[in-house]
């Protein structure tokens, strides 16, 4: 859901510049049947440029390869209060939710009464498929799909006009563009350019159907009347097309006008370069970090929702989770702890059971933007609990779970705990995580198991309002280190290597390692291949 959220906001982005690019250009040209499809193509394309990814074939190979170490230590430093309250990302993500809903209604009910109107009057005239439905009252003529609605008065009063009109809007299938831009304003009804693009799109619509009256052979200056005649005092369906649906002083402007040279259709090619800073805007790295972000915080507000019906459906079931921490006693003698959300409820199990699931892969997973962008994310994300600050609990917890094949974290579990409260707060941040680049295995993603250990540390003591939660210890001399293999040869450092020279790496563990290297690599070895020049 939260992902479905960061694509609307995308598509508004673009919608907004390409709605720019045509008013700025083309709406004031007499080219309409183009104008017609260019505005249909921008939206178009507006859906489909924030699912445009271009992968960076840059794999860091030497981040990829610590994070299989199990001495692998995450920095973050935190000094935000902990907060139970709506971040303004889920604040949003809520609203926009209610917005969609209600705008669906809205677009279901309108039609609902666009059926009604339709099926009270009486069918006046059947020819190619067209039917012309007579309806009492003082409605104004409109067309949808294969009606034209027309009063008894105007149907009475000389109606040739009048259903010449309508008729060129059905044979141009003008409904399906309404049908279509109400359906876009229903998921962007926050984007004022939406609407503004449905509002060209009538316009433009009006002066089809316009060209085609005149081109019939009718009086010019007999129509124009009429539009006069009709342009105040009607009833309107915003959902069809309208007789007098457009500005009357634009449309008269638009029959004397000359017709635009068709060289003029050129300008639209601008859009290409429109399109192109779109998609390289998307692709930054800060771009990617913040959608993550808002996918992080709205998929949260989706699962605690799903979780509070659930606790809501199922009391007995909530019964059974112990609040004074029974639950978790019970995990940390089978060696683990089982995965927790924020509110203490244990999430249903996502493993596949038919899934193999690798210690080690030729390319590993990685999370979006990397390790540095990791540490970020817990950075900003990690809440030291204000009850183990109270008490001066502190140490490192060691994290285990999963990389799925699709890149979804799961089966997250405390290997080594501290304190009920620091563990349950290091599987809710883990398990928020975003979807990583899954590992691959012979070119296909696969599920890779991923442990990270994170030291939190009190650095004010019981109380402090600081809370540093560190353990970037120097890998000089220091216990559990893994050995660094370069080409056959054992190395102390591997920061100088470029990774760009990298071909592949190599992780060793266990009994595998010593029995390669000694006693002296029981933490592991990383074997690291670099290419040939």
């Amino acid at each position: 859901m939260g992902l479905f959220f960061i694509y609307s906001i995308k598509v508004a982005l673009c919608l907004t510049a390409f709605y720019m690019l045509y008013k700025l250009l083309l709406s004031r040209d007499t080219l309409f049947g183009f104008n017609r499809a260019v505005l249909l193509c921008m939206a178009a394309v507006s859906l489909v440029l924030p699912a445009v990814h271009f992968a960076d074939g840059g794999h860091n190979a030497v981040a990829s390869g610590f994070v299989v170490v199990e001495d692998a230590i995450v920095t973050a430093v935190t000094s935000e209060p902990r907060h139970s309250g709506l971040t303004p990302a889920q604040a949003c993500f809520a609203i926009y939710v209610l917005g969609v809903a209600f705008f669906l209604c809205r677009e279901a009910w309108s039609l609902v009464g666009l059926r009604r109107l339709i099926r009270s009057g009486r069918i006046a005239d059947y020819d190619d498929g067209v039917r012309t439905v007579v309806v009492p009252g003082e409605a104004a003529p409109f067309s949808w799909f294969g009606y034209i609605v027309i009063n008894e008065k105007d149907y009475a009063d000389h109606p040739e006009y009048i259903l010449a009109h309508e008729r060129a809007h059905i044979a141009r299938r003008h409904s399906v563009d309404i049908l279509l831009c109400d359906l876009l304003i229903a998921f962007q009804w926050y984007n004022p350019a939406a609407w503004l693009i449905k509002a060209e799109l009538q316009s433009v619509h009006e002066y089809e159907a316009d060209r085609a009256v005149l081109s019939s052979g009718v009086d010019a200056a007999g129509y124009q009347l009429l539009l006069i005649r009709k342009a105040v005092g009607d009833r309107l369906f915003s959902l069809a097309n309208n007789l007098n649906q457009c500005s009357l002083k634009k449309r008269i402007t638009m029959m004397q006008k000359r017709r635009s040279n068709p060289l003029n259709g050129l300008k639209a090619f601008l859009a290409v370069p429109v399109a192109a800073v779109a998609v390289a805007a998307f692709a930054t790295p800060k771009a990617e970090s913040m959608s993550d972000e808002i996918k992080a915080e709205s998929d949260a507000l989706v699962a605690a929702v799903v979780s509070t019906q659930s606790r809501d459906s199922q009391p007995d079931k909530l019964a059974a989770v112990a609040a004074d921490g029974k639950t978790a006693g019970k995990a940390e003698q089978t060696g683990a702890l089982a995965p927790v959300t924020e509110d203490g409820l244990a999430p249903v199990a996502q493993d596949d059971p038919d899934e193999k699931v690798y210690d080690i892969t030729e390319m590993m997973p990685e999370f979006p933007g990397g390790n540095e962008a990791m540490m970020d994310y817990l950075k900003k994300n990690i809440k030291y609990p204000e009850s183990a600050k109270k008490s001066g609990k502190k140490g490192r917890v060691i994290v285990q779970f999963t990389i799925g094949s699709d890149g979804g974290v799961r089966d997250v579990k405390v290997r080594r705990g501290v304190d009920p409260d620091i563990d349950k707060e290091a599987v809710r941040v883990v398990s928020s995580m975003p979807k990583w680049t899954p590992g691959k295995q012979d070119g296909k993603p696969v599920a890779v198991k991923y442990t990270l250990p994170i030291l939190f540390d009190n650095g004010n003591k019981a109380g402090g309002d600081a809370v540093t939660i560190v353990g970037s210890e120097s890998r000089k001399g220091t216990k559990g280190n893994p050995i660094y293999v370069v080409g056959g040869k054992k190395v102390a450092d591997i920061s100088g290597i470029n990774e760009q020279d990298i071909d592949h790496i190599v992780v060793l563990k266990g009994e595998q390692a010593v029995k390669k290297y000694g006693d002296d690599a029981k933490d592991g070895v990383m074997e690291i291949t670099m290419k040939k020049k």
